[in-house]
């Protein structure tokens, strides 16, 4: 090795010292990537001089290692012709180990260019897909339906699929307010391909009871009074009184004053609970003759696509009969983080036949019987009880037909306004 311990040349770009600049080294490394590099192995006696000719002549070497009896380095991709020539004068053999950098990066693909097509193709799929809006979520929504947003936001172009470039998120944010009085605040913001509209709904008003404002209780329903509270009110029936739908049963009129003074009407608003019995008439006919499905236990599987509502059903269970399904789940589907506007249904398929049936007159009275007890208790409020039911059938050729006398306890009271008419007439009166 020559004197000193920096061999270089017009370019001084060969330091066994390690003296060069962290920038240029940085510099340099990226150069050479992009031009490309090649990684030989140097063998002989006079491999130091080979390095120092190689210096001389500009060529830059790194990554300069011990290998045996030899020396591994990398140089630039162009200067192969030059290290040979270095290596014949020194003496050296050189050993082509490998290339390296862009250039040898994208060689590869040129030799699978059916694989390359599939990447380019994957890697433009996946910019074509995260350009549209996948999902739309709604927060902060308490009052609000979460599918009165979502209807809305889809007519001002924000729905899942739509393009990110074409949705307008403040004039989004701006329609919201103007739609709907509940909402104070609302966000509307595309993160990825996720839509987000965050809401902060107005403080909820209080349901005041009035108590200013004069109201009678008056009957909802035809009766018998049961039972009669007034908390506020002067009542006017009592129990086992007859009332008709609109009678009042708890007056909002009140007499001021002491029995043999002078007395003066003023009006409240009527508060209290009258239980009374009331009656029901139901009816239902059913059927002898009816259709029964019956199953032969072959079961198939069914897969498809569901794209914005629409289902795409590929293999469709086929064959002779007839076949029930049912829906067994329906799965979204995503590319990673992203979801995607589709979902995979799974469905079984059931083979089955209809066969004509008939019941007996008793399994038909027992099921009409049955259905009158559901319908009566669906009739219930939270208040109400049921107290007798008469059930008269009439039996026909081919069905038969069911009439329910039904008895109930129920609260029949419920609050009308007191008219000015009806307060100047009350004080005629007196």
């Amino acid at each position: 090795m020559h004197g000193g311990d920096r061999q270089s040349g017009e370019n001084g770009i060969f330091d066994l010292t390690g003296r060069t600049t962290g920038v240029r080294i940085l510099f340099l490394a990226l150069w050479y990537y992009l031009r490309g590099y090649v990684r030989i192995k140097a063998k002989g006696f006079s491999a130091e001089r080979f390095m120092n000719m190689a210096a001389f002549r500009g060529v830059y070497l790194w990554d300069v290692a011990q290998a045996g009896a030899g020396m591994t380095m990398k140089a630039a991709g162009g200067s192969l012709d030059t290290l040979e020539a270095c290596a014949e004068k020194t003496g050296c053999t050189i050993e082509v180990l490998g290339w390296g950098g862009l250039p040898a990066f994208l060689g590869r693909f040129r030799r699978r260019q059916v694989w390359t097509a599939g990447v380019l193709l994957f890697a433009a799929g996946l910019y074509i897909l995260s350009s549209f809006v996948w999902t739309v979520e709604v927060e902060g929504n308490e009052r609000l339906a979460k599918e009165d947003i979502l209807s809305f936001c889809e007519e001002m172009g924000l729905r899942p699929g739509a393009w990110k470039r074409n949705v307008d998120t403040e004039a989004v944010t701006n329609s919201l307010l103007e739609q709907f009085a509940d909402i104070s605040w609302v966000s509307v913001g595309i993160r990825g391909t996720d839509a987000t509209v965050k809401l902060a709904e107005t403080i909820e008003k209080v349901e005041l009871v009035e108590k200013e404002t004069p109201c009678d209780i008056i009957a909802s329903a035809d009766g018998v009074i049961i039972q009669i509270t007034a908390e506020r009110g002067t009542p006017l029936v009592s129990a086992g009184d007859v009332v008709k739908k609109g009678d009042i049963l708890i007056s909002s009129e009140l007499l001021i004053g002491l029995e043999g003074e002078e007395q003066h009407t003023e009006y409240t608003a009527a508060e209290g609970a009258v239980m009374a019995r009331i009656w029901q008439r139901l009816t239902e006919e059913m059927p002898l003759q009816y259709e029964e499905t019956i199953y032969s236990g072959l079961e198939k599987e069914n897969y498809s696509l569901i794209f914005s509502e629409k289902e795409l059903d590929f293999i469709r269970p086929s064959g002779d009969g007839q076949w029930e399904k049912t829906v067994l789940e329906e799965t979204p589907l995503a590319l990673g983080d992203f979801e995607l506007p589709l979902k995979m249904k799974k469905e079984i398929w059931k083979a089955c036949e209809t066969a004509q049936k008939e019941r007996t007159v008793d399994e038909a009275k027992s099921i009409l019987e049955e259905n009158l007890r559901k319908k009566t208790e669906n009739l219930l409020s939270p208040y109400g009880k049921i107290e007798n039911i008469e059930i008269r059938f009439e039996e026909y050729a081919d069905g038969v037909r069911a009439e329910a006398e039904v008895t109930l306890a129920e609260r029949i009271d419920e609050k009308q306004l007191r008219t000015q008419e009806k307060e100047r007439g009350s004080a005629n009166e007196f």
